[in-house]
C-alpha cells in the first residue's frame, strides 16, 4: 500500500470514528462519573456551572463547587466531563511514539535510501516523526466529552 493510501485511511479513520460513538441523550449515560471527578453542567438558562461531581439520581445531579449544588433533570441541557490528558500531555506522547516511529524508519526505509544514493540523516527521520506525532497527539482526543445531553424533541 502506498503511502497516500496509507495517509488516506488513516484520515478517514479519525473521522469517521466519532459516528460510532454512544448516544448522549440517555440520563443513564451519567452513572460512568466517578465521584471526585471534574464535571461541568449547561442549565436551561445558559449557566454554566463546573465543579467535583458528588452524585446522580433520577431526579437531578449534584456537583460541588464552593458547596454542594444540585441541578434538577428538566434544567440541565448538557454534562460534561473535563478529558483527563491535557494537550500537552498528548503532544509530548505523540512526539516520543513519533520518534520512536522515525527511528524504526531510520534503521529501515531510511538504510534504503542511503542505498540508492539519497542521504536522509537519521536525525532528520526521528525529528520529523517527532513532530509529526506531537501534532497528531495535540489534535485527538482533546476538548470536553459530552456524557449527557438533552435530546431536542421536533
Amino acid at each position: 500500500m502506498n503511502a497516500q493510501r496509507m495517509t488516506a485511511l488513516l484520515l478517514l479513520s479519525i473521522a469517521v470514528a466519532p459516528l460510532f460513538g454512544a448516544t448522549t441523550g440517555d440520563w443513564t449515560n451519567l452513572e460512568v462519573l466517578r465521584p471526585g471527578q471534574t464535571i461541568g453542567i449547561i442549565q436551561s438558562d445558559q449557566k454554566r456551572v463546573e465543579g467535583r461531581f458528588e452524585r446522580v439520581t433520577e431526579s437531578g445531579i449534584t456537583l460541588r463547587t464552593d458547596q454542594e449544588l444540585t441541578v434538577t433533570q428538566e434544567n440541565v441541557i448538557r454534562v460534561y466531563r473535563k478529558p483527563r490528558a491535557n494537550r500537552k500531555i498528548r503532544a509530548a506522547v505523540g512526539a516520543a511514539i513519533g520518534a520512536v516511529a522515525g527511528a524504526i524508519l531510520s534503521a529501515t526505509a531510511g538504510e534504503r535510501f542511503r542505498n540508492e544514493g539519497q542521504d536522509v540523516s537519521a536525525a532528520a527521520w526521528i525529528g520529523g516523526g517527532a513532530a509529526i506525532g506531537a501534532g497528531i497527539g495535540a489534535l485527538t482526543g482533546g476538548g470536553y466529552r459530552t456524557v449527557y445531553q438533552r435530546s431536542v424533541k421536533p
